[in-house]
């Protein structure tokens, strides 16, 4: 335990105090030094400093549980009194069969590890004659404080404590404070702000972290039970149980914060306050001064970046990667001390992922749809139909129709070409190429991806046109967006994901199941989609939207430029 900085005041003097003096010694208590967010509560002649009053026992048989039969007992009571140099800590808390108490004593001593704590105990007699017990041995203690007994000598009979019990009033929870519920089924709107210590009439412009904290999912294998009243958790890979809430410590720490900055309740302030909360948690003072700051872009991060944004990147991973540069940008702010803003330019590009989704999708459908309208050849049942015969009328692929009107009169029958095939390498996507010398139809994305190395580079492909037989119409031979639509979105849709370890070793994550594995799966990995551009797009994003418009301070591949207005890219 830390000393003080000077000798506070005698407690007893002759026996009683003044207000004055009663006011400057508790002022010297540590915990209302450091904190102030005690309650100070006059007590006859001594000062108590109520840490959290707690609520009522609720448990089974709770008219047993009354002193003198009259005053209720608190659970989640938190209370520190001085006797001289020395601090007492009592707390009560919610047991399996009632209500339980601890003492612990701190004696002013130089030495840290001097100091005695009495384990839980549901018999308070039996607790409170262990630790008369110890202090008895003090000489030249004046021990007339603890003439009242325990419930007088912690303040739990005073007028203050009870009147705070009946009206249900905690806004101090402590860490081992008691998740309620009165129906046994789910905790309502009350007892979740009790348990966090909200206040809906002083923290009505920041009630946004109670909602949060009530809507933000427990962590993978943790659980939530009700026993007697009673909520806890469990984690099921260790079957450890906890009365505490797995986010309490986050969202509690959330709330003092925005107790003392106040940030304005619109949700691009509460959007810039809750990333500037998880940012300042990894960018902390000893990583400045240890120069050894930790990784930004992890999988916990993205997540928790998700939430502030409203994403749901189970339905759209593609935007994992705009969450990553927000998260590189954004710890550029807060590393160097810079402000956090301009939320809205990042929720913009999220919207413009989306419109290239929803256009590839439209595209896909588009193909889809031709695709269902191609012909099988009559003569192999194998190949698409690229031919179609008016003499025979028949449908024939290339090789069929060559092979079958090479001699004879079939030399004179007259031709019209159908619709596209399908690409021979994916079979998945209508040709747009056909390579003179593989004698092979392609899509886009299977043409440079076989055609980029090699001798193949030198091949020679022609860009295929359809010609509808019923309008006699040749549309553009421009590269339509649809060529390879499924495989960007299946790029774009595929759950893994690749990030970077502390080690800077490749770690892939599937955000569906949340498997994490170093080596590289066999199944898709999500990309940008500004790295698949391509057809009708690649103009559009490397345009207006491309993928250098938005420089990024901790990005390598970011070039410098002339000094601008500070924006969020």
């Amino acid at each position: 335990m830390e000393m003080y900085e000077e000798r506070p005041p005698e407690i007893f003097t002759g026996g009683y105090f003044d207000q004055a003096n009663i006011v400057n010694q508790t002022e010297g208590l540590q915990d209302f030094r450091r904190r102030q967010e005690g309650h100070l509560i006059i007590a006859d002649d001594r000062p108590l400093l109520v840490m959290s009053f707690g609520l009522k026992y609720q448990g089974p048989n709770p008219s047993k549980y009354k002193i003198e039969g009259k005053y209720d007992i608190p659970v989640g009571f938190k209370v520190i009194i001085k006797w001289e140099e020395d601090e007492i800590v009592f707390m009560t808390r919610q047991g399996t069969f009632g209500p339980e108490f601890q003492i612990v004593y701190l004696p002013q001593s130089p030495t840290p590890e001097d100091f005695t704590v009495f384990e839980w105990n549901a018999n308070i007699a039996e607790i409170w004659d262990q630790f008369l017990t110890v202090i008895e041995g003090k000489e030249d203690r004046d021990m007339r404080l603890f003439n009242q007994g325990p419930w007088r000598t912690f303040g739990v009979t005073r007028d203050e404590v009870q009147m705070a019990l009946k009206q249900g009033t905690d806004q101090k929870t402590i860490v081992d404070g008691i998740l309620y519920c009165a129906d046994g089924i789910e905790p309502d709107l009350q007892e979740h702000m009790r348990y966090l210590g909200v206040d809906p009439a002083t923290d009505e412009n920041i009630l946004w972290i109670f909602t949060a904290f009530k809507e933000e999912p427990l962590p993978p294998n943790f659980s939530q039970y009700v026993k007697d009243g009673m909520v806890y958790w469990v984690d099921e890979r260790t079957s450890e149980a906890t009365w505490k809430h797995p986010h309490y410590d986050k969202f509690r720490k959330m709330l003092q914060v925005a107790r003392n900055q106040k940030p304005v309740p619109h949700w691009k302030s509460i959007m810039e306050f809750r990333i500037e909360f998880l940012l300042s948690n990894i960018f902390t003072w000893e990583a400045e001064a240890s120069g050894d700051f930790p990784l930004v872009e992890t999988v916990d991060n993205v997540i928790e970046m998700a939430r502030i944004f409203g994403v749901d990147i189970k339905n759209e991973p593609y935007l994992v990667h705009v969450l990553k540069r927000a998260l590189r940008h954004y710890g550029n702010c807060v590393k160097e001390k810079r402000k956090v803003k301009d939320v809205e330019d990042f929720r913009n590009l999220m919207h413009r992922y989306r419109d290239l989704v929803s256009q590839y999708e439209q595209a896909m459908s588009i193909e889809e749809k031709r695709v269902e309208k191609l012909k099988i050849c009559v003569q192999c049942d194998e190949r698409d139909a690229v031919l179609f015969c008016d003499q025979c009328k028949d449908f024939f692929c290339q090789g069929c129709f060559d092979r079958l009107h090479s001699r004879g009169r079939r030399q004179n029958h007259r031709r019209t070409w159908v619709e596209m095939g399908m690409c021979a390498e994916c079979v998945e996507s209508i040709a747009l190429f056909h390579c003179v010398q593989c004698a092979d139809l392609y899509c886009r994305d299977c043409y440079q991806e076989w055609h980029v190395r090699g001798g193949r580079r030198n091949h020679i492909p022609i860009i295929l046109r359809s010609f509808n037989s019923q309008t006699h119409q040749l549309p553009e031979a421009t590269p339509a967006m649809g060529t390879g639509a499924a495989q960007i979105l299946a790029k774009a849709r595929s759950p893994w994901v690749e990030f970077i370890d502390e080690n800077n070793v490749k770690l892939y994550y599937n955000i569906l199941t949340t498997e994490s594995r170093r080596d590289k799966p066999l199944a898709v990995i999500n990309e940008p989609i500004e790295d698949n551009k391509g057809g009708g797009m690649s103009a559009g994003w490397s345009g207006t939207w491309g993928a250098n418009m938005f420089p990024d301070p901790l990005d390598s591949r970011a070039q410098p430029s002339a000094p601008q207005m500070e924006t969020a890219f």
